[in-house]
Order: structure tokens, then sequence, then C-alpha cells
């Protein structure tokens, strides 16, 4: 009797048919899922920048409505030196990986744990970072950094610029850099707490300090806001709400290329430059 052979199996056909259709649906799905991912870390941006802005309250509560501290790059480190640790935030973000202050403060948690925000924050180290900052450099990687601590930086129109300089011209309500503009040094010096940013999240190349300075006539970006969040940055207003700016222009919108470097500004660069001086504080003194 003859014996039929086994034709259970897939062809060759069938089964390249069954992976253009898995093809097609993964396809379909990943936009999906990546943005998914991108809502998710905004939230979780947004959410750390409310609980920064809670702490910044409450310390400004507890000294008579004064605000906190807001160093740059220089004025951090002689605080870490000589362990006063009276920053909003006490560290350097760069892309070395040596023994200098400020490429120590990268990772240095105690630090960071040390300033006069962290008190109130029962030293969540979480709300300083952008979730979807996972940037390291090569020599960073090399040393296993886990990763960098901030993303995050504050307006350099609030707060005590130089604690240790009876010179600084943030004692007399004028900003350290820029000195024909008012400097806010309580709450309550802020005209309109809901349209001024207080912090936001700053591009990986471009962070150092906490910092964030321009000049309001420049025609390209110094410090730069990051757009982590589908070309947008996460922003905190003094009246303690946070939203995400979505850019416009590829002059704002730059790549992490772990040096710096910005171009001029094309029309839409000017109208994201716009916006942001709008809400940053520019009051003359």
């Amino acid at each position: 009797m003859e014996t039929k052979g086994n034709n259970d199996g897939f062809t060759l056909i069938e089964l390249l048919v069954v992976i253009a259709i898995i093809a097609i649906l993964a396809g379909m799905l990943l936009p999906a899922l990546a943005k998914a991912k991108a809502k998710g870390q905004g939230i979780a941006c947004l959410n750390n920048c409310r609980q920064l802005m809670q702490a910044w309250h409450l310390y400004a509560t507890d000294f008579n409505d004064r605000v906190c501290n807001n160093f740059g790059v220089s004025e951090t480190i002689q605080s870490i030196s000589n362990n006063r640790y009276d920053n909003w935030v006490n560290n350097v973000m760069t892309w070395g990986a040596g023994g200098s202050i400020a490429d120590q403060s990268v990772t240095n948690r105690a630090w960071v744990q040390n300033g006069v925000l962290a008190r109130y924050t029962a030293s969540a180290f979480g709300i300083y970072k952008c979730p979807a900052d996972k940037y390291l450099s090569v020599s960073q990687k090399q040393k296993r950094y886990p990763g960098r601590l901030r993303s995050n930086v504050m307006n350099a129109f609030f707060g005590r610029f130089n604690s240790m300089n009876r010179s600084d011209p943030t004692i007399r309500g004028r900003n350290a850099l820029l000195t024909s503009f008012r400097q806010f040094m309580k709450i309550s010096d802020v005209p309109s707490p809901g349209n001024t940013w207080v912090t936001l999240d700053e591009h990986p190349d471009s962070i150092n300090d906490g910092y964030f300075i321009n000049d309001p006539n420049r025609g390209y970006w110094g410090d730069t806001p990051a757009s982590h969040h589908s070309g947008g940055c996460s922003f905190s207003f003094a009246d303690g709400h946070s939203e995400i700016k979505i850019w416009l222009s590829a002059t704002t919108k730059i790549p992490v290329k772990y040096s710096w470097g910005t171009p001029s500004f094309d029309s839409k660069g000017k109208l994201d430059y716009d916006w942001w001086k709008e809400r940053t504080g520019f009051i003359k003194s």
C-alpha cells in the first residue's frame, strides 16, 4: 500500500509571507511604542520639574521669601572647595572623567545632597535630570559612569550669584553678567510668576553650571535648551506649573555632538528665541 508524504509543514512561500506580515506589523507598532515611551519620559520630566519647584518654594518660605543661590561655574567650584555647599545644586556638568572638581561633580551625589534644595526633596537625585538624557562621553563610558547627575538648570535672573563676594551685583538687585537687568531675589519680586520660567532642561553639550543665561540680542544660542521630548524642552515656572515647549527650528533642536557650537538662527529659530526671552524676565533695572 502506498503511503503519502507528510505535507503538514510550511512551504518557503508561506514562511516568507508570515515574515513579511510580521515585519509590516512591527513597522506599524514600533513608532507607536517609541511615541508612547517619549510621552512617558515627558510626563516623568514634568513631574521632576514640579518637585523641584515645590522645593524651591519651600526654601523661599523658610527664608523670608528669598530664593536660593544660583552660581556660575567658578562660583560653584569655589563653594565646593570651601565646603560651603550653598548653591541650589553643587555640581558642574562636563564630558570629562578626570580628577578636577568639575569632573568629579558629574557623579558626586554627596555634593548634590548637601545642596540647599536637597533637604526639601528628601535628597531625591532623579528630579535634577530629564529621564530622556542618557548621554555619556566616551571617556565616561570607559570609566563605567552610571550617568550624569543633572540636566536641569536655573534661570540666571533668580538668586544670589556669588555668596563670597560683597561686590556681587545681585546683592543690589542686578544680574551679575547682564547688569542692566533686574535680578529676582524674592519670589514677590517677580511681576508675572506664571510667565517667568525658573528651571529648564539644558542641552547635554551646553550644560556646565546650573545657571542658564543668554544675551537677549544674540543671534544664536549660547546656553541652549534641550529638545529631548519630540523636539521639546521641559520648563517650570515661578507660579509652580510646568510645561513642555516644542521647538520650531533645527537651529534650536540640535543633535548631541559631545562638543559645542550652535548655528545662527533661521526665521523659526528667532521665534524660538523670542518665546524664551518673553518668559525669562528681562526687566531693565
